[in-house]
């Protein structure tokens, strides 16, 4: 398994296209000038991509960021998106790339990694996989646009 960071926009923009369609529709997903916005506000952020690849076929995608928390006794590692090819799901590639992520978080001296998972029903099975890799529930999350 090859893990390496990627900062060619079109090649996040499509696994964010891919990653959007899956949990949102079609019609979710980041217009051509949503992403130029989102683009240009990125290197404000410690907000990285990375790409994984088995035999040089890419597999999975995932992003990481940093955050600060006093309830997490300082800096810890967000997970913002996880994409995992359906071709190579339950076959054990996901907990592989949560272990990459344990070690990157690892290096950065995290103390600990956070993620999300979808809320509706149907992904019950992703929620589930997260607890299977050693994540705890903490609660509910909630958000508010502004």
């Amino acid at each position: 398994m090859q893990i390496s960071v990627i900062t060619d926009e079109n090649l996040i923009k499509s696994y964010i296209s891919k990653l959007y369609s899956e949990l949102f529709g079609e019609s979710k997903v980041p217009t051509s000038a949503e992403f130029d916005s989102i683009f240009d506000a990125l290197p404000a952020y410690g907000h990285t991509a990375y790409e994984v690849k088995i035999n040089d076929e890419a597999v999975a995608f995932f992003t990481l960021s940093e955050s600060f928390s006093f309830f997490a006794s300082g800096r810890y590692g967000i997970i913002n998106e996880l994409w995992v090819s359906p071709d190579h799901r339950a076959h054990g590639v996901g907990s592989k790339v949560i272990d990459e992520i344990i070690s990157l978080a690892k290096e950065h001296e995290w103390s600990r990694v956070d993620v999300s998972a979808p809320p509706n029903t149907q992904w019950d099975r992703t929620f589930a996989f997260y607890q299977k890799c050693g994540f705890e529930f903490t609660g509910r999350k909630l958000k508010r646009y502004v």
